[in-house]
């Protein structure tokens, strides 16, 4: 087996892996190498041992989602010159269907685990993602890595949830599979057995300008930026029903000292928790395949009916009826 990944691209595996309570000295023996090597990886690393880092990690905290957990840690530090492109192609105004074409373009000098291409369906455009490995015990790990990173690192290009028409993978429905896991890493139902690794995503998502860059400081909240941080940490919490006390807590400050700032700032907690949770709404019934049952779920609804009234209170229409219009 020839080929390699770059030294950034492992850093969301081993984060998803110390998330879930692992221990990198069991990995590190697991996979042959010392635990320096786990702090200080070569520049690139060989296919064969990414491969086996992320099937010894799958299998030492048995977790076959690891794959979906990883593809949450994704970001623009993880992939050197491609994130640094499309770190630029956000400083350029531009939209998220051209920093795709960046991904396509520049993928190979990340990592040879597989490639992308685009292909035009009506409406929509289907990414597809053709592994290299699809044989390997690890093939269902990085097809549910790669789909769930793109789609975390639209969000962090557009500054707003991508919503996914439809997620296929080659590899057969997992036995250990759940429901609420897949929804939420990948923000669509799910099929399995399929011919493609791919995601398909409405047009015009993929015409949403990104998001200007910005840079913030690592422990520090500036008063300008705290709303939108406060977004932010709701937008991938939304499914937990969050409450202000853990928010505060994401951002290392006092429940009490976040409601004053955001006074300051002439808003509340629960005004910003409405606007994510309406976005993501509208986003959901026009771009997803998702049920409303499952929409609800996911924007931290324990019952429909409570997702109904939200909806109609803010918006004037039904779920139902906002599906219905804007799917036509």
């Amino acid at each position: 087996m020839t080929g390699f990944v770059i030294a950034a691209y492992i850093q969301p595996a081993l984060k998803a892996f110390l998330q879930q309570g692992g221990r990198l000295s069991l990995l590190a023996d697991a996979i042959g190498v010392s635990d320096l090597w786990m702090l200080e990886p070569p520049t690139t690393i060989t296919t064969e041992r990414y491969l086996n880092l992320l099937l010894n990690g799958s299998q030492l905290l048995r977790d076959g989602h690891l794959g979906i957990r990883i593809g949450q840690y994704a970001g623009l530090a993880n992939f050197d010159v491609l994130g640094q492109a499309l770190a630029n192609t956000q400083s350029q105004s531009l939209t998220l269907s051209q920093a795709l074409q960046q991904v396509i373009v520049l993928e190979r000098l990340v990592h040879r685990l597989g490639d992308s291409r685009i292909q035009v369906e009506g409406q929509n455009i289907r990414l597809i993602w053709r592994a290299q490995y699809q044989q390997h015990k690890a093939a269902r790990l990085v097809a549910e890595s790669v789909l769930a990173g793109i789609i975390h690192l639209a969000q962090q290009l557009t500054g707003r949830l991508m919503p996914v028409r439809e997620v296929t993978f080659i590899h057969d429905k997992p036995s250990d599979y759940q429901e609420k896991m897949y929804q939420q890493g990948l923000h669509a139902a799910c099929l399995f057995g399929q011919k493609t690794n791919s995601l398909v995503i409405a047009a015009e998502v993929l015409a949403w300008p990104l998001k200007e860059t910005r840079q913030l400081p690592s422990q520090s909240i500036k008063a300008d930026s705290l709303v939108d941080q406060v977004k932010q940490h709701l937008e991938h919490t939304l499914i937990h029903n969050p409450k202000v006390s853990q928010i505060a807590a994401m951002l290392g400050i006092s429940e009490r000292s976040l409601q004053r700032k955001l006074k300051l700032q002439k808003m509340s907690f629960q005004q910003i928790l409405t606007t994510v949770r309406l976005q993501q709404a509208y986003d959901y019934l026009q771009y997803s395949n998702l049920s409303i049952v499952q929409i609800s779920q996911l924007l931290g609804f324990k019952e429909q009916s409570s997702f109904n009234h939200f909806f109609v209170t803010e918006s004037g229409t039904s779920p139902k009826q906002y599906k219905t219009k804007m799917q036509r």
